[in-house]
């Protein structure tokens, strides 16, 4: 009876290991990458120029996401209305947004820092969701990560 139990026991870890890894992995500019990122169907509106979305084999909810999107009123309101976003401008602050978890992809904030605004929440939980926001075009560049 106690080999039957560690049996179970073990095929239902390997099974969750398993599940969790076939949902593992990047993808570049992959039309899912919208829903993997967001939970939710893109806008046919938005225009995504780039996208980058990896989330590892782990057992635990692991990602990372990067995003360029075109200029979007509604989506940027839409943005700002739901979250509690401020924009940094205290130079050590904007130093410490420009660090990543992993290597962002060069189509990523091409320009130098002064060229972009930085938002990030404002109250906590503080996360790792940035918005950055290109002062020439208006275009929105988006990050997160959980690890």
């Amino acid at each position: 009876m106690k080999d039957m139990k560690t049996y179970i026991h073990l095929l239902l870890l390997g099974a969750l290991v398993i599940s969790g890894c076939g949902r593992s992995g990047t993808w570049t500019d992959d039309s899912k990458n919208w829903q993997r990122a967001f939970r939710s169907v893109k806008p046919d509106d938005v225009v995504v120029v780039h996208s980058k979305y990896w989330r590892s084999p782990h057992f635990t909810f692991e990602f990372q996401y990067f995003f360029h999107i075109k200029t979007n009123q509604k989506l940027h309101e839409q943005l700002f209305e739901s979250n509690s976003l401020e924009q940094i401008q205290d130079t050590n602050a904007v130093s410490a947004a420009w660090q990543f978890f992993g290597d962002k992809p060069e189509w990523f904030l091409p320009k130098p820092p002064e060229k972009y605004e930085v938002w990030m929440y404002r109250e906590e939980p503080k996360q790792n969701f940035k918005v950055f926001i290109d002062k020439d075009n208006k275009d929105l560049f988006l990050t997160d990560y959980q690890v």
